[in-house]
């Protein structure tokens, strides 16, 4: 179960990314300036695929861990890939209305559950594997990152509507500080040595 759970949702991450790449337009004009014109789609398409990048190594990283997967693993799993596969829809939105605060929004709406879905996911996984070894430390560090980042997405949100450009670096610092701060995934050979 755990080995197939993880090969459909790997192939879900790459039909997200191949939807919106398949979003992103040549520039209308020739010549630089066409370019520059279509440097936000190219940011904004940058910016999403960094952060599916940073759920679909959370994703593994959990999946090297686990054991097993319970029911309640299985549908945050689903609910993490129902939201992340609107971050394209949401993407075009904000690309075709580049001043509209609730385009972004729902956005970093989407953005938050398809993150939290994972923090779920983890918690739900905690009830079968808190005591092996590492379990509770790398919990912690993960809730910390999960506080943050609700934390960035309300102020996002509020300073949506007051200055635009604010609220972006603010997501964009956000998104620099989760990929810092993710652990890369280790092999399941190694941790079993580690627990031997």
């Amino acid at each position: 179960m755990k080995h197939r759970l993880t090969l459909f949702s790997d192939a879900v991450y790459a039909i997200i990314i191949t939807l919106m790449v398949l979003d992103l337009r040549t520039p209308e004009v020739s010549g630089w300036r066409g370019w520059w014109h279509l440097l936000p789609a190219v940011g904004g398409y940058s910016a999403t695929f960094a952060l599916l990048l940073v759920i679909w190594l959370h994703h593994n990283h959990i999946f090297n861990r686990v054991r097993e997967i319970n029911r309640a693993m299985f549908w945050f799993n689903g609910a993490s890939l129902f939201f992340a596969s609107l971050l394209p829809l949401t993407l075009r939105s904000t690309i075709e209305h580049p001043h509209d605060p609730s385009a972004y929004i729902v956005y970093q709406v989407v953005a938050w559950n398809a993150m939290t879905c994972m923090t779920w996911f983890r918690w739900a996984a905690s009830k079968a594997h808190g005591r092996d070894p590492g379990w509770k430390e790398w919990t912690r560090k993960r809730n910390r990152v999960a506080v943050i980042g609700t934390l960035q997405a309300v102020v996002f949100s509020a300073l949506t509507f007051v200055y635009l450009p604010a609220a972006i670096a603010i997501y964009l610092a956000m998104l620099i500080f989760v990929i810092i701060s993710i652990d890369t995934p280790r092999s399941s050979s190694s941790m079993e040595m580690q627990e031997g």
